[in-house]
């Protein structure tokens, strides 16, 4: 029985490619179904039909609303969506929300690359490399497996796009060591990596990017420069009518295209019988584009500075990706870096190539056969990996795995412990970084682990944080006692840092007021001034509060939703009564769930109450229950009949422990 074949999938924002190894080791370009040997990265929704490739191009002229490109721009934005007019539901995958993410419609491409190249060999595809830019982080890297797999595809690696132009180069120049510069500028984005060549050794020494960053940008500069010229002229805007909006981008695209090899171009468009003649230089476009020619010149020079070198240290500069072509990025490089750049790869197909390589290699070792391709290589990580922890009273980035540390990386961190008695869960915020200021950092997520053994407060726990061979995150959590691994769930994806990290340490509260008959007259007046002095003290930008009470229609309740607005609970407050039962167990577990999907670093239960509830031991196992999941209790006790130490008992506090999450309010309602 024959291996199963392992192709190698440029996954590009513009045109995408597919290579595949066979034979002697040397990869070729599989032709799409169409006969051509890149396929646009273009969507087309034709009724129930989905068409990609060039078809779909075409049909942006007449009915450019169902027309979808750039999708790679979009990786891992769940929250970004394409909606066709009309349209009410998603494609498969789409969670049932309206429209189609990027994931989904990458698995779209995807299958028309799959299947043209099942039509090209004969037989079925089922497993894949698939490259993306080296800047890419964790959401839009799961995302891109997570395409892969929509589309029937063993995601085998993701390879970094400068290193699979650095293995397509590496198997074509074997020879003495070099240290190479890959830059690789496509239709969406941009990457620098400096690569050292051995023999058969490729290593990744450093590496850069800008995933919003590549020929679109240059064509968006024409587009805009024409939009003007013909609202200048005729007052009308041909970006105003999505038609003519999208057959002007086409003619810039061209435009584009042509001023690589002459010096001059002229577009002509026409919106309602109005035409524009414009003639473009090439002098003229290098000079509006300047400003993205310096971001490209700024990630070079960058990324060999990262790498310890200097310019004249580099003894190759190899250009990938098909913007790479025009003259002012050559013209660029032989400025920077005094060299003639490497123009010997087919800017086009090289990472397709690339990948192919490493496709065969990981089908060879699965298999357990002999690989055709002898080469071997070493990744480095494009972002440091952190942890969000409080810091002399302020949130900060801890870095943990440094960005360019090579791939796989490791740390591990034993000086972890529970805070409280019978904590059963232990929050992390990871985040993508190179500054302290978590605000300016990327959230990958807040990391629940649960399932802690029942344990005092300090109990050790070990996390070890870890980058995988295709740059992916993983998390792992033992008990250091016993070793006991434990489970994970990613309890948000979308924190907002920047409110996390604005004026103190953040927290979420929850005010539990007791509203019983027993609290009738004065008690209730002390408990509500108490809890007025408490609301306003709490003021800040980066804290909210709720209120949970019992009410005649609908019991116990979340009276107030968790908000900034702290009016709405000290409003609601003056029209509560203390009337009938004193349910604090339900008005805990209530409280509970309304911060069970919290994000923020305090999570805090302030319960007012005379002590006296209808089932003090039901309301001491929900405490319990939420002190576990790592949250505060805060007793205030109203009235003399208080029962001190089931209060005490309430908050968590062990005998002769800290005493102040326990006050007394009992004649007068404290400063």
């Amino acid at each position: 029985m024959s291996a199963p074949l392992a192709i190698g999938i440029d996954l590009g924002t513009t045109f995408s490619a597919v290579a595949l190894v066979r034979g002697r080791g040397n990869p070729e370009i599989l032709p799409n179904a169409e006969g051509d040997r890149i396929t646009p990265s273009v969507l087309y929704f034709q009724g129930n039909e989905v068409i990609v490739g060039s078809y779909a191009r075409e049909a942006g002229a007449a009915t450019p609303e169902r027309v979808v490109e750039f999708v790679k721009r979009h990786m891992g934005d769940d929250r970004w969506r394409f909606v066709l007019p009309g349209s009410r539901t998603g494609g498969e995958g789409a969670g049932g929300e309206v429209g189609w993410g990027p994931t989904e419609l990458s698995s779209l491409i995807l299958q028309k690359l799959k299947h043209d190249a099942e039509l090209r060999l004969g037989a079925e595809v089922t497993q894949a490399v698939i490259t993306v830019p080296a800047w890419f982080g964790e959401r839009e890297r799961r995302a891109t497996v997570r395409a892969g797999e929509l589309a029937g595809l063993k995601v085998l690696a993701l390879l970094n796009e400068p290193t699979a132009a650095a293995f397509a180069y590496g198997l074509a120049n074997p020879g003495p060591d070099r240290r190479v510069l890959v830059l690789d500028l496509g239709g969406g984005t941009c990457d620098a990596s400096i690569v050292g060549i051995s023999g058969r050794d490729i290593g990744v020494v450093a590496t850069t990017g800008d995933h919003r960053l590549g020929g679109k940008d240059w064509d968006d500069v024409l587009v805009q420069h024409a939009a003007s010229a013909f609202r200048e002229r005729h007052g009308l805007d041909p970006l105003a009518d999505p038609a003519a909006a999208h057959a002007l981008r086409q003619r810039c695209v061209a435009a584009k295209l042509a001023l690589t090899r002459r010096d001059r171009v002229s577009l002509v468009h026409d919106v309602d019988g109005r035409t524009l003649r414009l003639e473009i230089t090439r002098a003229q476009f290098d000079s509006m584009t300047a400003h993205l020619v310096a971001r490209c010149e700024s990630l070079a020079r960058h990324v060999v500075v990262e790498a310890g070198l200097q310019p004249t240290h580099l003894d190759r500069i190899v250009l990938a990706g098909g913007s790479t072509r025009m003259p002012m990025i050559r013209d660029m490089v032989r400025r920077v870096f005094q060299k003639e750049p490497d123009t010997q790869l087919h800017p086009d197909e090289c990472v397709a190539m690339g990948a192919a390589l490493l496709a065969a290699i990981e089908c060879a070792r699965l298999s357990g056969e002999s690989s055709p391709v002898d080469l071997r290589t070493q990744d480095v990580t494009g972002h440091t990996l952190g942890i969000l922890a409080l810091r002399d009273g302020a949130l900060r980035h801890v870095p943990l795995i440094p960005r360019q540390a090579r791939l796989p990386a490791e740390r591990v961190r034993e000086d972890f412990c529970t805070s409280q008695d019978g904590q059963a869960t232990l929050d992390l915020w990871l985040v993508h970084g190179e500054t302290d200021d978590p605000a300016a950092c990327t959230a990958l997520g807040r990391f629940e682990f649960h399932g802690l053994p029942p344990r005092p407060a300090g109990a050790p726990v070990g996390i070890t944080f870890r980058y995988s061979a295709d740059g992916l995150v993983e998390v792992e959590a033992t008990t250091l006692a016993d070793g006991q691994r434990l489970p994970y769930r990613v309890a948000s994806e979308d924190f907002p840092l920047a409110e996390l990290v604005a004026g103190r340490l953040p927290a979420d509260t929850v005010i539990v007021l007791d509203t019983s008959g027993s609290l009738y007259g004065p008690p209730f007046d002390l408990a509500r001034a108490s809890v007025t002095r408490f609301v306003q003290a709490a003021r800040a930008p980066n804290r909210r509060l709720g209120l949970a009470c019992v009410t005649a229609s609908a019991g116990a309740v979340m009276k107030v939703p968790l908000g900034p607005d702290v009016a709405s609970v000290l409003g609601a407050m003056r029209g509560l009564l203390p009337v009938g039962s004193s349910p604090l167990a339900a008005l805990i577990a209530c409280a509970r769930e309304a911060l069970k999907a919290s994000v923020c670093a305090q999570r805090t239960l302030v319960v007012v109450t005379d002590g006296l509830p209808d089932d003090p031991d039901a309301a001491l196992e929900e405490a319990a229950r939420f002190r576990a999941s790592g949250g505060t209790i805060l007793a205030i006790a109203v009235g003399a009949r208080a029962d001190a130490g089931w209060l005490a008992e309430l908050a968590g506090v062990p005998e002769g422990g800290d005493a102040s999450r326990v006050v007394a309010v009992a004649p007068e309602v404290p400063e």
